[in-house]
């Protein structure tokens, strides 16, 4: 047994609470070194010296890298619970408990994993809803001038084909000017809600609305609000009531880390200095403040964005009633938080207990660019931007720098990063405002985004489509990935654009119809082929399973179970994909190989009284999804 890789931990990841009577437990192992572990539990308060034992052998739910990763969810009946583990690698049997190994599991009950009490009030809530949504992101600016028009695209083309950089329009507002590079508005979104009824989208994700001097509004200076060069409040009003109407929930970008440099405090410490009431408002100010070579703290080098200290009690009560106000004045449904891992935490349980107070199924996004595993606990955020998901779709989809194997190897370490509840509700992006078009990445060939999109819409997990990605749009600098919508209406025919937009609508009413696609569940398939990747979604219910080449050739792969019996319903079915039952002989080769040979027919069975492997052969760059 390979002890080193034996890990539990309390409070974490690894035993986490979904209920007053739900505790997920977690051991991880060294990758294909266990054959068997189970927890064994008791109540820690129980009156007599000798405590019933409940034993529940845990199931392997992951394999990544290095590590394989065993669960078990137990139900105790009490309040107050002790825990351990007994595990096997089929020659030495152990028990693990206190981060120790023991040779018995016969000890006083102190020694063992303790959960004092199960707390309510530590228990993941993340919002149901959130399981089945199907996230849109939209660039304000960018998406629709009104009337299914974008009066911008002519202007910011040309600019583009000239290498020039597009000049902001100026509007004159209360807090100074107020830019827009493309013109859209709320209005624009508004009357082309049914377009995003059309694609199967349940949710908005919208960058910032808030009044703002940049076209793309990250330096707010008034949260209270929106910009007029989108519109007017009543009018963004009428723009959430519509899309609800339509089913949509709405999810807002908070920007908490840093203000504009026309909020009410940054004025006040301009006009006042020193003696300015909001002085500590912000970071690391040296005073006299006049201009912007001025020294003080802000975003990345951008002094038009001087950074808050949210650390101060004030300026945390004004911003978490922010968050707490668009909620209940407007009735958004959520936050996506801008570079949240810059903020204390302290801050974001104050500001996430503002928001449920007012709505108790807000969703809370936080964006996080690495590893956001210390900032997804019960008590912070429910998800995460989850750009980890990004690089593996480029790494195996785009650039194919890994195979299959490590591709399901990586996600799954992903998933086990998280308590299941929050991995179930990642926000699976392929691309953002802030990143290169994934069709980029793919070097434009839309064949490969659309195997992206399958993953994306078929993976555990929330995915989110930045807008224009259903049309195929492309564009490597933020002048290209930030170009106006590409309308149908707007543009000549365009059969590639178009089928683009059928394949992302024909897979988000799939993933809305089976509800194996929303589950929490996924079994990555070894199917002897770096270019295929299998997986099965939903194993508590109707199973559905999922076929990808990423290969420009025809490729097999022997998956280790029959299907052409099993097959249900074809969902999904490229031209060219075949199934044959084929039989497994342990033919040994005195290099210590096994050989594939023969066929079978459907339904056969094999010499060793076991069900014949399969053979699927995939045309180049396919996708496959059957029900079973």
């Amino acid at each position: 047994m390979i002890k080193e890789a034996i890990y539990h931990r309390i409070d974490s990841e690894y035993c986490y609470c979904t209920g007053e009577d739900s505790v997920t437990l977690r051991l991880r192992s060294a990758k294909n070194d266990l054959e068997s572990c189970s927890v064994l539990f008791g109540n820690r308060v129980y009156p007599k010296e000798e405590i019933p034992l409940t034993e529940v052998v845990m199931q392997k739910t992951a394999s990544g890298t290095l590590f394989d990763y065993y669960e078990a969810s137990v139900h105790p009946g009490f309040e107050r619970m002790f825990y351990f583990f007994k595990i096997s690698d089929g020659t030495e049997t152990l028990w693990y408990y206190q981060s120790e190994f023991h040779s018995t599991g016969k000890a006083h009950r102190n020694r063992y994993y303790q959960l004092p009490f199960i707390l309510r009030e530590e228990c993941y809530n993340v919002p149901e809803w959130a399981h089945k949504a199907v996230m849109y992101q939209i660039f304000p600016d960018s998406f629709a001038t009104g009337k299914g028009e974008h009066k911008g695209l002519a202007a910011a083309q040309t600019a583009l084909k000239k290498g020039e950089r597009q000049k902001e329009k100026e509007i004159a507002t209360e807090h100074g000017i107020s830019k827009t590079l493309h013109g859209g508005t709320f209005k624009g979104i508004t009357e082309n809600v049914q377009w995003l009824k059309g694609l199967g989208i349940n949710c908005v994700y919208l960058n910032p609305v808030f009044a703002a001097v940049s076209y793309h509004k990250y330096d707010t200076n008034d949260y209270k609000h929106v910009d007029p060069c989108f519109g007017t409040d009543e009018e963004f009003r009428t723009l959430v009531e519509v899309l609800h109407d339509n089913g949509i929930r709405v999810i807002l970008d908070g920007v908490f880390n840093h203000s504009g440099t026309g909020f009410f405090a940054w004025q006040d410490i301009l006009k006042n200095q020193e003696k300015s009431t909001y002085r500590s408002w912000y970071y690391d100010i040296t005073f006299p403040v006049k201009d912007w070579k001025s020294e003080y703290t802000c975003f990345a080098y951008v002094k038009s964005m001087p950074k808050l200290n949210l650390n101060d009690p004030d300026a945390a009560s004004y911003f978490a009633e922010v968050g707490k106000y668009w909620i209940c004045e407007y009735g958004v449904d959520g936050w996506r938080l801008d570079v949240a891992n810059e903020v204390n935490k302290n801050f974001w349980r104050k500001f996430r207990n503002a928001v449920r107070s007012a709505k108790s199924d807000a969703l809370l996004i936080a964006e996080v660019w690495e590893d956001a595993q210390n900032w997804q606990t019960y008590d912070l955020f429910d998800s995460a931007m989850n750009y980890r998901f990004t690089y593996a779709c480029a790494d195996f989809l785009a650039h194919r720098s890994i195979g299959a194997k490590e591709f399901g190897e990586r996600f799954s370490d992903m998933l086990m990063r998280y308590p299941s509840p929050v991995s179930s509700v990642q926000m699976n992006l392929l691309d953002s405002h802030d990143v290169e078009r994934f069709l980029y990445t793919c070097g434009g060939e839309v064949r490969r985004q659309k195997l992206a999109a399958a993953v994306q819409m078929t993976f555990p997990g929330m995915p989110s489509i930045f807008a224009g990605d259903e049309r195929a749009m492309n564009g490597k600098t933020e002048a290209e990935y930030r170009l106006p919508f590409l309308w149908p209406k707007n543009i000549e025919q365009d059969k590639e654009r178009d089928d683009m937009t059928n394949w992302y609508r024909m897979l988000i009413h799939l993933r809305h119809k089976k509800d194996a696609l929303t589950s929490s569940s996924i079994a990555f398939h070894d199917v002897q082929n770096s270019s295929i990747l299998a997986y099965t979604r939903g194993l508590d219910c109707d199973p559905v399973l999922v076929l990808i080449n990423n290969d420009d050739a025809v490729q097999k792969g022997i998956l280790p179970f029959p299907l052409s019996a099993a097959i249900k319903e074809a969902l999904i079915i490229p031209d060219g994909f075949t199934v044959d039952q084929i039989l497994t002989l342990q033919t040994h080769k005195p290099d210590g190989s096994v050989t594939l040979q023969g066929q079978l027919p459907v339904g056969s069975v094999t010499q060793q009284n076991q069900l014949p492997d399969c053979c699927v052969v995939l045309p180049p760059l396919s996708v496959c999804i059957l029900q079973c």
